[in-house]
């Protein structure tokens, strides 16, 4: 992201996959590194308080690595492969490839439920950081 319009320079946010410590991703910070012939240094950034997409289940409010689900989902239809196998699997079984179905749409009895689990349309994509709106969503039975 530019900082301004006539700026030279510009922000660039990177993920991090790491432990829920934050260990690995705190050895980069202060360091440098160049793109495209460049030095850019690395800066840590505040935390977000939202909830976590798990990316084993697919569902908001946990990490994977506390996920209780046995196998993993697809965030393109919710059903049990990875998304680099989704074409394949649901070619395979007669399923239409391009359909979509949410996971977290159709947990919570929504009727839209035609997008992915990690589209931006999503109602839970876009209440991601409201904790208090993903708790109400599915209630206690």
């Amino acid at each position: 992201m530019r900082t301004s319009a006539h700026s030279d320079t510009c922000v660039a946010w990177v993920d991090i996959c790491d432990s829920v410590a934050g260990t690995s991703a705190r050895s980069y910070i202060g360091k440098t590194i160049v793109i495209g012939g460049r030095n850019c240094q690395i800066r840590g950034a505040a935390p977000r308080p939202g909830s976590a997409l798990c990316t084993r289940c697919m569902r908001w409010g946990h990490h994977s690595s506390v996920c209780r689900s046995k196998g993993i989902r697809c965030p393109l239809c919710g059903l049990p492969h990875s998304e680099a196998a989704h074409h394949e699997y649901c070619a395979h079984s007669k399923r239409d490839p391009n359909a979509r179905s949410c996971v977290n749409c159709s947990a919570a009895g929504r009727t839209k439920r035609d997008h992915s689990a990690t589209d931006t349309s999503c109602p839970f994509w876009q209440n991601r950081f409201d904790r208090d709106w993903l708790r109400r969503q599915f209630p206690k039975k």
